[in-house]
């Protein structure tokens, strides 16, 4: 299914493949390598936001908790990312929180509140970033193009404001729906998403950090291909755009999706005025090397780790 998306797209934005790997094949090595450590910089600083997070739910030493160091949260992020390019629906959010409780001996429940908290900052957070540097590009209107993505990132917040007002507003009537044995579970799940919601400014500051990195990325390969001169609004709507595609619980890590639209998108804004020198074969050698760090890479890198670490 992804890869008949991927075809699609390419076939109906005409895309020469031949100018398209040329393009790829003359990447700058060092401004691309650049876009890879970028990449995974952001990893440690979402290692760092979760050790807030956990320490917001009392898994601490002063706690009688051991939690594993930065490092190692780094490993179990990295482990849990893998799995989500392999299996649909985000399930290696499940698995981090697995992974956790076979280090630390912490519960389940309430760490995977932590990561429902994790994931709400992060939707926030890209949304109002996303949004508001899409209207500075597009000078206050909508493309068509970007209604499908605008469309998603509304309803996903949507389902998430939801589901926490009804979880703070509800709860115990919502506790009643739940079987006996699995009530403890719950009271713990929701005690750890909203414990987690403390020191905010410190989660959104960390929170604009990896989007940075992420936008950091997009840019870097942007110039390895020759297009250097993508200004601030652009990299970081197309970037976080792309972030909410692999969102979708559609395709793991939204492969196929993610590629179509961001040639979609880029080669719109090039057409737009709004990125000099972009058509249809350098937005999608932008697209290939961009996934090919973003979701090739994680899933080589995710595999030594798995094999290597004691994490997992």
């Amino acid at each position: 299914m992804a890869f008949a998306i991927i075809y699609f797209a390419l076939t109906k934005i005409n895309i020469d493949v031949g100018l398209t790997l040329q393009h790829i094949t003359r990447a700058n090595a060092g401004l691309y390598t650049i876009a890879l450590v970028s990449f995974y910089a952001s990893f440690v600083v979402r290692a760092w936001r979760w050790r807030v997070l956990l320490r917001n739910v009392g898994f601490s030493k002063e706690m009688g908790i051991s939690i594993p160091s930065l490092r190692g949260l780094t490993q179990i992020i990295l482990l849990s990312w893998f799995a989500n390019c392999i299996v649909p629906a985000k399930l290696g959010d499940a698995y981090r929180g697995y992974l956790l409780k076979r280090n630390a001996g912490v519960s389940f429940s309430k760490t995977i509140g932590t990561v429902v908290a994790e994931r709400v900052t992060d939707m926030v957070v890209l949304f109002v970033l996303m949004v508001a540097s899409g209207l500075a590009v597009f000078h206050g209107t909508v493309p068509q193009a970007f209604v499908p993505i605008l469309s998603a990132g509304v309803i996903l917040l949507g389902v998430l404001g939801i589901a926490l007002v009804a979880m703070r507003s509800f709860g115990q009537i919502v506790v009643r729906f739940v079987p006996a044995r699995f009530r403890p579970m719950y009271a713990r799940f929701e005690e750890g998403t909203f414990l987690s919601f403390q020191n905010l400014p410190l989660l959104a500051g960390t929170t604009a950090l990896v989007w940075i990195a992420e936008a950091g990325r997009l840019w870097f390969v942007s110039a390895a291909v020759g297009v250097p001169g993508i200004g601030v609004g652009p990299v970081v709507f197309l970037a976080l755009a792309s972030s909410l595609l692999t969102t979708l619980p559609v395709t793991p890590a939204g492969l196929g999706i993610v590629e179509s639209a961001l040639i979609t998108l880029l080669v719109l804004l090039g057409n737009a005025g709004a990125i000099q020198g972009v058509n249809q074969n350098v937005a999608a050698s932008i697209a290939v090397l961009d996934r090919i760090i973003s979701y090739w890479s994680l899933i080589i890198v995710g595999l030594i780790v798995y094999l290597f670490s004691k994490r997992r």
